[in-house]
C-alpha cells in the first residue's frame, strides 16, 4: 500500500510540470503576441504625429501667405500663385479637420501603454508562476484575457504593414 501511495505522489508531481510546461508555453505565447501588439500600436502613433504635424505646419504657412498677400495688389502671375495657395490652405484645412491625426495617434499611443500594462503583468506571473497553484494561474490568466479582449475591442485597427515592420526589428 505504500508503494501505491508514492507512486500516486509520483505520477501527483509530473503532472504540475507537464501542465505548467503547457502554462508556460501559452504565456510565451502571449507575451509575443502582446509585445507585436505594442509596437505596432507605438509605431502607427509615431506616424500619426508626424503626419499631424507635418499637415499642421504646411497649414500654417499657406495660411500665412494668403493671409499676407491679400493685403497686396497682385497681377498675372502672383494673382494665380494667391489663387493656387487659397485653395491648398483650404483643403490642407479639410485634411486636418478631417483627419484628426493627432487624435488617432493618441489612441494608438493608449493602446500599446495598455497592451504593455498587460504585457508586464503576464512577465510577473511568469516570473511568480512556480509560486501559485494552477487555479491561481489561470485565474489570474483568465483576468488577463479577459483585460485583453476587452483592450482590443477598444484599440483602433492598426494596419499590417506597421504589425510586419515592429516585429521584424
Amino acid at each position: 500500500m505504500n508503494q501505491k501511495n508514492n507512486e500516486t505522489i509520483t505520477d501527483l508531481e509530473i503532472v504540475p510540470t507537464e501542465v505548467n510546461s503547457d502554462i508556460k508555453c501559452l504565456i510565451n505565447n502571449w507575451l509575443q503576441r502582446l509585445s507585436d501588439a505594442q509596437s505596432g500600436h507605438y509605431s502607427r502613433a509615431e506616424k500619426l504625429y508626424f503626419r499631424a504635424d507635418l499637415f499642421g505646419y504646411c497649414l500654417i504657412l499657406t495660411s500665412t501667405i494668403v493671409t499676407a498677400m491679400l493685403f497686396l495688389n497682385t497681377d498675372g502671375g502672383w494673382k494665380v500663385f494667391l489663387t493656387i495657395m487659397s485653395i491648398l490652405s483650404a483643403s490642407l484645412s479639410g485634411v486636418v479637420s478631417f483627419g484628426r491625426f493627432a487624435e488617432k495617434g493618441e489612441r494608438h499611443r493608449s493602446a500599446a501603454g495598455c497592451y504593455g500594462k498587460l504585457r508586464r503583468q503576464l512577465e510577473k506571473l511568469d516570473k511568480t508562476m512556480l509560486t501559485l497553484s494552477e487555479d491561481e494561474i489561470d485565474k489570474k490568466l483568465k483576468v488577463l484575457r479577459i483585460e485583453w479582449e476587452y483592450i482590443s475591442q477598444n484599440a483602433p485597427l492598426t494596419p499590417k504593414s506597421s504589425l510586419t515592420k515592429s516585429s521584424s526589428t
